[in-house]
Order: C-alpha cells, then structure tokens, then sequence
C-alpha cells in the first residue's frame, strides 16, 4: 500500500539568499503559513499517512517546526547532512521504505488549486508505474521557474500519459521553453516504485566523485523505456525556490485564501 511521501528538505536554498542565510526556505510564509506546512496539508489531502522529512543539522528549526505539525501525519524525520542532489535525499529514506512505493513532494513547488499529488498517485495507480507531474509552461512566466528540463509524452489509447523522454536541466538557471510559447516539463510531484532504488545505484556508480546525484538522469532511464507516468497538472504552479516564484506565490495567495 502506498502511503508514504518524502519531502526533502535538506537544500540550503542558495537561489533565495539573503533570506535564507537565517531562514530555511521550507519556513518562509505563504498566505502567512510556511511553506513546508502547505506540503504537509497537501500529502495529508491526497490520503498519505506517513511523511518522510529529510532534514539538515544545519537547519535545525525546520524539525522543530515541523514537530508542531497540528495535521494527521506520522512524521519520521532523517538527515541529509550535506545536501547532494535530489536522487541523495531520496535514497537516504531508503531504509524506511522497506521497498515499497514512495510519493515525493517537493516543498518549494506550491499549487494553486486542486490538489496535484492526488493526480500523480491516480496515475501510478492507473498505470502501476513511477509517475511525474507535468506542468506547461509558457514563455511568459518561465523566468519564474527554476531550472528544469523540457518533457515530451503521448497519450495511450487507455487514456493515461506516458513521459518518452526529458531534457536536462541546463544551465541558464530558469525553464527554458527553447523558443516554443508552451512547454512541458516535470515539477515536484512524483510517485516511484520500490525498485526506483537500484536505477538511483547504477546512476551513482557512473558519477565522477563529488558529484550531486540528481534525479533528472531516471527519469530519463524510465520515460526512455516506456515506465513513466505523467500527470498533467490543472493547477496554477509556483516555484518558491526562487526570488521571482516566491514573489509571485506570495502576491497571489491572498485571493486564493
């Protein structure tokens, strides 16, 4: 049964300095409620039980915070001591899980409207597959985004999304729609089979020391082999891990509250 997400939560949010040189991003406020707590009312409305924190020692009153966590969560909390990429922080919850199937959320991805890890959950469990959420992205807003990479699906004939391929992220810092006016592209929300773990091994072993373990190459493993999901999201998204995100984030929340 799938009823466990991560959030990780180990970053030091250097694209949001100066604040968050005192202020773990996962704290900074959202219609005056962090954003972790968002998250967790998220995971908590798509019918997750349990939520895996992964923390840093240098970010300590994120834990303390997220201890008085008023929602119906069992909360674990595990330390990501140096943060190390994405795929690092997920497989630091590996014993955990006990391979099962995990959900993960992305705690500077917020949402507006819906409930978006509900989409991504319907969509493993439609497919049996690890699954991401899509976002499309138009060229207005992509220097709001962080940088991620284009995505290219098709539709089955059962209905269901599947992801063929994804860009890297590149080095521009933004989303980068390469000339189109939309784009598609993964954002924060994804479901991964138990077995995703030995993809993130093999990934590791192929990197020069050092080197952040990121979770961009399976997904491409994955939608290169036809085993990725996608989801594409209806929601309004906000990437608060940047400046330009978090503004926008922050001056539209009201109207939504």
């Amino acid at each position: 049964m799938l009823d466990t997400a991560i959030i990780p939560c180990g970053g030091l949010g250097t694209r949001l300095h100066p604040i968050t040189r005192w202020l773990p991003k996962e704290m900074l406020p959202v219609g005056l409620v962090p954003v972790l707590y968002w998250t967790l009312d998220e995971a908590a409305g798509a019918g997750l039980q349990r939520v895996i924190v992964i923390t840093n020692p240098h970010k300590p009153v994120l834990e303390a915070a997220a201890r008085q966590y008023q929602g119906a969560l069992e909360l674990e909390f595990v330390p990501q001591e140096h943060p190390r990429g994405l795929g690092d922080a997920f497989m630091r919850a590996r014993d955990q899980l006990g391979g099962a199937p995990f959900a993960a959320l992305l705690p500077d991805n917020l949402f507006g409207g819906g409930n978006p890890t509900v989409d991504v959950l319907d969509a493993h469990r439609r497919t049996g597959l690890s699954a991401v959420l899509l976002a499309e992205i138009s060229r207005e807003h992509a220097g709001t985004k962080g940088a991620t990479g284009k995505a290219r699906m098709r539709r089955e004939p059962d209905g269901t999304l599947r992801v063929t391929d994804v860009a890297g992220k590149g080095g521009r810092g933004r989303f980068d729609t390469a000339g189109e006016d939309l784009a598609v592209t993964p954002i924060g929300r994804f479901v991964f089979t138990g077995d995703v773990f030995d993809e993130f091994d093999d990934v590791a072993r192929g990197l020069p020391a050092g080197a952040e373990l990121d979770d961009v190459p399976v997904l491409q493993r994955l939608a290169r082999r036809g085993a990725l999901a996608g989801a594409l999201s209806a929601a309004r998204f906000y990437d608060v891990g940047v400046p330009e995100g978090y503004r926008e984030a922050v001056a539209a929340w009201p109207a939504r509250a």
